[in-house]
């Protein structure tokens, strides 16, 4: 198992949008493309309007197929447009368990 977080911060007065756009639009198209999709968390103290996102995927070799066929599609190409300017700092790091042996939980059903 490898997860995949994704962290970022919203420029000013962009939440509402963002979380609308995410809900709507965003979250059903992580859905249709099956994806290990934990979360989305926004920052309540420290740093405002600071997003974190966790997925999951059996392996690398997963993350990239799956990742690579949602970058092509064109609805998040579109979705892109309303929140790429929303968006500044955008960190994606993979991470892979340090224990291997080890039971891991996961979020897939």
């Amino acid at each position: 198992m490898v997860l995949l977080k994704i962290s970022y911060k919203l420029r000013a007065h962009h939440v509402a949008e963002y979380d609308r756009t995410f809900a709507e639009r965003t979250l059903p198209l992580i859905r249709e493309h099956g994806f290990g999709f934990w979360g989305i968390w926004r920052s309540v103290v420290g740093d405002a309007q600071e997003y974190l996102e966790l997925w999951e995927f059996d392996s690398i070799a997963e993350y990239d197929e799956k990742w690579r066929k949602l970058a092509s599609d064109p609805r998040l190409q579109e979705i892109f447009k309303v929140t790429g300017p929303m968006v500044e700092d955008e960190r994606l790091t993979l991470f892979e368990p340090s224990l291997p042996g080890e039971t891991m939980i996961s979020m897939k059903r």
